[in-house]
């Protein structure tokens, strides 16, 4: 389902587990992914700039990470984060300001 920026799954997809890999503009890159962190299970997802995939960027390199409830809600909260990011980025990268 589009989200904004995002053509997300719904959260059954992430309730099995599974892993999200997107990008938009052609080098914003994120990644929604189930993780357990002390005793209690999130919604990771991360942001990178740039062509590599996930695999082979250096998390120094991550831009930003988030951790959500592992829920239906999280997962809105996740996405609207995410968006917001996208929104940052098009706006710096796709109208910059004019020359004076």
């Amino acid at each position: 389902m589009l989200h904004g920026y995002l053509d997300l799954p719904t959260f059954t997809f992430f309730d099995f587990k599974n892993i999200w890999t997107g990008s938009v503009f052609q080098e914003f890159n994120y990644r929604i992914m189930y993780k357990s962190k002390d005793d209690a299970d999130y919604l990771y997802g991360v942001i990178w700039l740039g062509k590599k995939c996930f695999d082979l960027i250096d998390p120094k390199d991550y831009i930003c990470e988030f951790y959500e409830d592992f829920s239906p809600e999280g997962l809105e909260t996740l996405t609207a984060k995410i968006n917001k990011k996208a929104e940052e980025y098009y706006k710096k990268v796709y109208n910059p300001k004019p020359l004076p």
